[in-house]
């Protein structure tokens, strides 16, 4: 799928930014590079399709519990370490990070109720509807661009800040999402689409400076986003079908880190 192609390279220039930046880190820990994993949950939601001037809102669709995983580059606003430079001694208190994860985005056939909005306005129907027996697949992509808070506790000789470090994450994020297996309410397969939308990320957990160069981290992350969709040709030759959906994302997060 052409989504997927471009999440598989857009990894693959992060992976090769990471490396590079390894090879010229100094001694001290003030940037970083990490790899995570977790599990991500979606809430349920409303699913609108515009199909043929009809429009059919499909309510509660359930997502799959998925794996997330990905790659972050982070850097603080010390004076030490690579890159540094004569900050004011509170900036010690904030980080910057980009970040990048990835999780399949896939609802499984299930009986949903809705209402259809067309010629003959608008009519609600109950839970026989199995979307149309569609089982639909997606991922969702995120690039994500997070200002962090932090405060230490238990500073040492080797690590001053503090080992134990809670933190708070906000910012904005690039979401690239595909979904595959739709079908209009004739019960005909509309095929497959891509998104690029903007995000909302947002992250807390807490720090632990295993080593001096390596961090563990546990986080828990909110992401929304309002992917849309317009697939033509597919049902209905020459004509559009447009399928939207806000989609809250809730990840829990384990992260290892190298600092230097």
């Amino acid at each position: 799928m052409r989504g997927e192609r471009r999440t598989c390279k857009v990894i693959g220039i992060l992976g090769l930014t990471l490396a590079l930046v390894m090879l010229s880190g100094s001694a001290q820990a003030r940037m970083w590079v990490g790899a995570q994993i977790g599990a991500n949950f979606a809430a349920s939601q409303d699913v609108t399709m515009n199909d043929t001037g009809d429009v059919v809102v499909w309510k509660n669709a359930r997502v799959e519990p998925a794996v997330i995983a990905g790659l972050t580059i982070g850097y603080d606003f010390v004076r030490e370490g690579f890159l540094g430079y004569n900050y004011p001694d509170w900036m010690k208190y904030f980080s910057f990070a980009v970040d990048f994860t990835y999780n399949r985005y896939d609802m499984r056939e299930q009986f949903l109720s809705g209402t259809i909005n067309g010629d003959l306005g608008k009519i609600s129907f109950p839970d026989i509807n199995n979307l149309d027996g569609a089982r639909v697949e997606g991922t969702m992509a995120v690039l994500s661009f997070l200002f962090f808070g932090k405060y230490g506790f238990f500073p040492d000789a080797e690590v001053p800040f503090g080992r134990l470090q809670p933190y708070l994450g906000v910012g904005p994020g690039i979401m690239f999402s595909s979904v595959d297996g739709f079908k209009d309410v004739g019960g005909l397969g509309l095929g497959s689409a891509s998104s690029v939308d903007i995000a909302l990320v947002t992250e807390a957990g807490v720090r632990y400076m295993a080593l001096k160069n390596v961090s563990l981290d546990l986080g828990f992350r909110y992401r929304y986003g309002a992917p849309s969709y317009s697939i033509t040709g597919a049902a209905f030759p020459g004509q559009t079908v447009n399928i939207k959906f806000d989609t809250h994302q809730f990840s829990a997060l384990f992260r290892v880190g190298y600092h230097f």
